[in-house]
């Protein structure tokens, strides 16, 4: 009689934001529900899931162990009622959510949230929708909640995270304070940087040999050491906000969404900065003159090579190998030529490439530059200020788009929460409506965050192009590396072949 009962799983998540529902309350509590259901349900022999500190926002829910157990069991029938908590229980995403209930149902699982009084059965998938989005909206609450509190203790001056090396953290003030034994390392590293004219290499190398390793007793790297000298801690600075955590979500090509949690940079004027925080190990003058050294000499590992100005944009038109520049001096006088690697390498019979005096065509090369920027309309350069106009009103028309579908939200919300008083039909019919609105709503809302970025890759394009012209003008053609930097600002390559000269740009100077 027992096998004839209907087989029931439990679903419980809690998440890395230790929220204080615990796997074991929300577990007793669908056990209870399942009890009170009737005796044709097995309340006895339930399949228990339980995911541990994971996401219900970053996380994908077809990427949970538990959860992907109980996708398995559903399939080969092994339960046919799924009870969770409530919705955010299953996730966080509104897009997620219905999928995999829609999924479940596809096996014949009935779902059923108790505090949210869903059932699968009574089909009523918008009131689902409304649920997701609503947990959706709990986990950013969430999220602004944990980065408020952190923005918070940053402006007290205390640290988050993992104290620098040479410092550790005050457990009562939650401040930084210096370790007496590593805290001598950073002034050596500075000191070696900047006054013994050491790289990051040879300072690594340097405090190696003396074992004086990491704080995780690891070997120390010009990585590392790059991060110690452009830390602002080491000069008393507690800095918050320079990165941001954002859902990514990515379709494969059946149409399957995976998402991930990835951090992008944010533009330093946002920055949160406290100075004075903690007690500094690095005076700021010997600091700002470590960042100037380390400035100027990425600047420098990039242009050192650049010996001659169309080195990496001269292609040969014969074998399609790139051209390097050669030096010859005859008779105490030195001259350049491009030459085609094929045939440096290999010889004559394998490419026909002639040689092509250096000096010549570079000055073939700047005087096809210049002639663009000559011929070029001054409208073209003018456009800034009018399309800043249009951005700014198409902005306030996705100001009163959002503005409108947020109405539409709260309207979603009341008409949800006074069901009782709607005829069945009429709720649903009201409900779809206010949801296809919603659904005009983003598509409109896409459609001008289109256009305003299409408007702003035409203003960038337009404010570069103005200062490589201003560059040009001002340029004197010994400085090789400058002379070279502009032309791959707006050559992508030229070709040469033993006719022709043709010159691809960045730029569409015919537009």
């Amino acid at each position: 009689m027992g096998n004839d009962k209907i087989k029931c799983g439990i679903y419980a998540r809690v998440s890395t934001d230790k929220q204080g529902d615990s796997i074991e309350n929300q577990v007793s509590q669908a056990r209870e529900y399942i009890k009170r259901m009737g005796d044709e349900y097995d309340s006895e022999d339930i399949l228990i899931y339980k995911d541990e500190a994971v996401s219900g926002y970053y996380t994908s829910v077809f990427d949970r162990a538990e959860m992907k157990i109980a996708i398995d069991d559903a399939k080969n029938k092994r339960i046919q009622l799924l009870v969770f908590k409530e919705v955010s229980r299953v996730g966080r995403d509104k897009q997620e959510n219905p999928a995999i209930i829609g999924m479940f149902e596809q096996y014949g699982v009935r779902i059923v949230a108790i505090n949210d009084n869903y059932d699968s059965l009574n089909k009523d998938n918008i009131t689902f929708d409304i649920l997701s989005v609503l947990s959706e909206q709990e986990s950013k609450k969430i999220s602004v909640r944990v980065s408020s509190a952190r923005k918070q203790k940053a402006a007290r001056g205390q640290w988050n995270g993992e104290p620098p090396f040479g410092y550790y953290i005050n457990p009562e003030t939650k401040r930084l304070e210096i370790d007496e034994e590593r805290g001598k390392v950073p002034p050596l590293v500075f000191d070696l940087y900047v006054n013994k004219g050491l790289g990051t290499f040879k300072v690594a190398e340097y405090l190696n040999q003396r074992d004086l390793l990491t704080k995780n007793d690891n070997l120390w790297s010009r990585e590392t050491i790059n991060r110690m000298i452009k830390n602002q801690a080491y000069i008393g600075q507690v800095a918050y906000g320079t990165r941001r955590n954002v859902l990514k979500r990515e379709y494969d090509e059946r149409g399957a969404m995976s998402k991930k949690k990835v951090q992008i940079k944010i533009d330093r004027k946002e920055w949160q900065i406290v100075e004075n925080a903690h007690p500094s190990l690095i005076d700021k003058e010997l600091f700002y003159k470590a960042q100037k050294i380390i400035s100027s000499r990425s600047h420098e590992r990039g242009v050192k090579r650049a010996y001659h100005p169309l080195t990496g944009l001269l292609i040969c038109g014969q074998c399609g190998a790139g051209m390097v520049c050669q030096k010859r001096t005859h008779k105490e006088k030195s001259y350049r030529y491009y030459i085609c690697k094929t045939y440096h390498k290999y010889g004559r019979d394998t490419c026909s490439q002639a040689n092509v005096n250096a000096d010549e065509l570079e000055k073939v090369v700047i005087e096809d530059v210049k002639s663009k920027f000559t011929n070029l309309p001054n409208e073209s350069l003018l456009l800034s200020a009018n399309r800043e106009d249009d951005i700014d009103n198409l902005r306030k028309e996705l100001k009163s788009i959002n503005i409108r579908k947020e109405k539409l939200m709260k309207d979603q919300m009341d008409i949800f929460s006074q069901r009782d008083l709607f005829p069945e039909d009429l709720y649903r019919t009201q409900m779809i409506e206010i949801k296809n609105k919603i659904g005009d709503s983003d598509s409109e809302t896409s459609i001008i965050e289109n256009q305003i970025c299409g408007i702003e890759e035409k203003l960038s394009e337009a404010t570069s192009l103005q200062y490589i012209i201003e560059e040009f003008n001002k340029l004197d053609i010994e400085d090789v590396n400058h002379l070279r930097t502009l032309l791959r600002e707006v050559i992508s390559k030229i070709t040469l072949t033993v006719e022709d000269l043709h010159i691809d740009y960045i730029f569409d100077f015919n537009s």
